[in-house]
């Protein structure tokens, strides 16, 4: 397996791979929307959906990534499949569904994402947009890509003008806290602040230029890791709330930027976690 991580037309030749899968689990969960029964949904807890649907894209996906690199170990959403990450060189990240109550209610974006990982990097991200039909896609060292064409991160240095996206939560309580005075922090100070209710199409909008910031945290990484891989690739940055790398892979914290706003945006981030030690 080291030799992938060494070889530029391996790890090419496994993203071609992971982009067909991607899109084939994209046009399930479309054929699955137009006939989708509501009444099977189930709650993983407070507000925390899984639908069949979840559940069938990700057999899907992992069945085919076991034929693509057998050796390799899984983190999964809907653990369809024995986690192995600790044991293994290499594992994939995936959420076969990322966007579930989108999905549900029938509101745009929901997505499939897959990445690939070593024990220290993201070496392949693939997010496939199922509403817009966009494929995003991206291998370390080798650019980000939408649809075939390359994407960059936007070039703007002003927060004023920037379009801002927050990650809602739906349990947590110390970071509902944070994002009201992190909304509050912002308004008059940003163009504008949305939220879509998947963080994977966020990191992919920013790392595409349709946006230029994007906070959440309490999420997991397999919300993260593709989309991660995929701004980092064109020209983006993503950290912790403080800065650095302890807490973001994880999902616990993500400040993610165009890389200009990002000092900015850890000030602003600063000053909106005080009192708050939890997050």
């Amino acid at each position: 397996m080291q030799n992938l991580v060494n070889s530029k037309e391996k790890l090419s030749s496994v993203l071609e791979e992971v982009k067909k899968l991607a899109t084939e689990a994209g046009l399930y969960i479309a054929e699955q929307r137009e006939a989708f029964d509501q009444s099977r949904v189930e709650h993983k807890h407070s507000h925390d959906y899984v639908s069949y649907v979840d559940k069938g894209s990700e057999k899907m996906i992992v069945s085919r990534l076991k034929e693509i690199l057998p050796e390799a170990g899984f983190i999964t959403e809907e653990k369809t499949v024995e986690q192995k990450e600790e044991e293994s060189e290499l594992f994939w990240v995936v959420d076969p569904l990322d966007g579930t109550t989108n999905f549900i209610h029938d509101l745009a974006p929901y997505c499939v994402s897959i990445a690939l990982c070593d024990k220290t990097d993201f070496l392949l991200g693939v997010v496939y947009e199922v509403t817009r039909k966009e494929l995003y896609y991206a291998a370390k060292g080798q650019g980000a890509f939408l649809n075939g064409k390359p994407i960059h991160v936007t070039s703007l240095d002003n927060l004023d003008q920037a379009l801002v996206m927050i990650g809602y939560p739906y349990n947590a309580e110390d970071y509902r806290q944070f994002c009201l005075s992190l909304t509050g922090r912002l308004f008059g100070h940003c163009a504008s602040i949305r939220s879509n209710g998947s963080a994977e199409a966020e990191l992919c909008y920013l790392a595409s230029g349709k946006v230029d910031v994007y906070v959440e945290s309490f999420i997991q990484p397999w919300d993260v890791a593709a989309g991660a891989c995929i701004l980092m690739e064109a020209g983006g940055r993503v950290t912790d709330y403080r800065g650095g790398d302890d807490d973001w892979k994880s999902g616990r914290q993500v400040l993610a930027t165009n890389g200009l706003l990002h000092e900015v945006m850890l000030r602003h981030v600063g000053e909106s976690m005080k009192g708050q030690e939890a997050i």
